[in-house]
């Protein structure tokens, strides 16, 4: 009789979810969140919209690796799934169980009062589309040329989630200010660069080097829209700016735009697998501080600091745990 499979630890379950990157899921979602409401007020919208964008988004990354199992068990068989320390039907009822609740708590988030604000099920409505951007990622356009948009799509719709728990009216579309749209696509496109240089990863050499350089392109786009999102802002948002949108809003974007170039060319004059791998470790932390500029913008110095600080347990648990 073969003795029973030992029980997965908490660190299995830590690596399966990419512990470390949740805080850039947490980042971009509290930097949504103040670009619309300039605090945290109401707190309970902003705990429970957080507690869904994180459910949905470790949800991803625990059906990512259930699809990718076959692959997982030739390229990467020291996971968690195919190192079999989490069974797959564990592994299965975790990442669904997650996806739906955190579409629950999305709906529950548009029903908790908010001053005169009536009821609404916007959040709910753009949770489904992530939820459903997630499953398609993971799933059925994983191995073609749509996976970096669906991705991009994923964080774009993560970070109009965080906006839209904060939004008072929702009578008129598209139901956030045209700078949060702005900003939301420019996270998008970013992303979307960030996994073209990631396609290939585990493999490395010279092929990779055009992936990288067109990747990188794109991801300098995205920061750029980042950039630019403030200068669609109405006047009554501009008014609550704590920081020059058109010049210091767009130097600290810039600053950060650099450390990826540096980051991205080390990669392309050197394509193995490990420097690609700590080319997108790099630019999936950088969306601790592009949020925490956007906070710094919407709700000055404290805010800024705030959700820069994610970046110490994200870098710290980063050390043990792999990110890719």
């Amino acid at each position: 009789m073969s003795s029973p499979a030992p029980s997965p630890t908490l660190r299995d379950w830590c690596q399966l979810v990419r512990l470390p990157n949740v805080f850039t899921v947490i980042a971009d979602t509290t930097a949504a969140f103040l670009l619309v409401a300039h605090s945290l007020v109401p707190l309970p919208r902003y705990g429970i919209v957080l507690a869904a964008v994180v459910c949905i988004y470790w949800a991803g990354m625990i059906l990512n690796d259930v699809w990718d199992i076959e692959i997982d068990r030739q390229e990467r068989s020291k996971r968690p799934l195919p190192a079999g320390k989490i069974s797959l039907p564990a592994a299965r009822r975790a990442g669904w169980g997650l996806l739906i609740a955190g579409v629950a708590l999305s709906f529950a988030v548009g029903f908790v009062p908010h001053g005169d604000t009536p009821p609404s099920l916007v959040p709910g409505g753009i949770a489904v589309l992530l939820a459903a951007m997630v499953v398609l990622y993971d799933g059925p356009v994983k191995r073609t040329p749509l996976a970096p948009m669906a991705m991009g799509l994923c964080r774009f719709f993560s970070f109009l989630l965080g906006a839209s728990a904060a939004v008072t009216s929702v009578s008129e579309f598209p139901f956030v200010p045209p700078h949060v749209l702005g900003i939301a696509a420019g996270f998008g496109v970013y992303i979307v660069g960030v996994t073209c240089m990631a396609r290939g990863e585990a493999v490395g050499g010279d092929k990779q080097k055009v992936p990288l350089i067109f990747g990188l392109v794109i991801t300098i786009v995205g920061m750029a829209m980042i950039a630019g999102g403030p200068q669609f802002a109405p006047a009554d948002a501009i008014a609550k700016f704590q920081i020059d949108p058109q010049r210091q809003f767009s130097l600290l974007i810039g600053l950060l735009a650099f450390t990826i170039i540096h980051r991205a060319f080390r990669a392309i004059l050197n394509p193995e697998p490990y420097a690609i791998q700590m080319n997108i470790k790099h630019a999936i932390l950088t969306i601790i501080p592009l949020a925490a500029a956007v906070a710094l913008l919407s709700a000055g110095v404290l805010a800024g600091l705030m959700v820069f600080a994610l970046a110490v347990p994200a870098m710290t648990l980063g050390a043990f745990l792999r990110v890719t």
